[in-house]
């Protein structure tokens, strides 16, 4: 994965890991401990799961600019997010990543 910082809505997120492959965007952040999660751009996705994850995230759907349509707050472990229109990618943040919050 690479890392980079994402500016969302005039607001820089810093530490982003971005999913490129099969596998990474399929694992996303299932199985991370809480100490070990990190905050993950999922390009060209419009719906998430947080099955088998041991710790609540955000979850920000963005659109093709990157601006906000819609946020998750402190999503539980084994919740679906259906696909929403004009969503292109998802940042999902560990809900108690202070650094990261927009």
């Amino acid at each position: 994965m690479i890392k980079i910082d994402l500016t969302i809505d005039n607001k820089i997120v810093k530490d982003v890991y971005v999913a490129k492959t099969f596998y990474e965007r399929f694992k996303g952040l299932m199985f991370v401990s809480k100490q070990n999660s990190f905050n993950l751009l999922i390009e060209n996705c419009n719906s998430v799961h947080t099955c088998f994850m041991n710790f609540n995230i955000d979850i920000y759907c963005l659109d093709k600019s990157y601006k906000i349509v819609k946020v998750y707050n402190n999503v539980k472990p084994f919740r679906f997010i259906l696909p929403i229109k004009k969503v292109c990618n998802i940042l999902e943040i560990p809900t108690t990543n202070k650094n990261s919050t927009i």
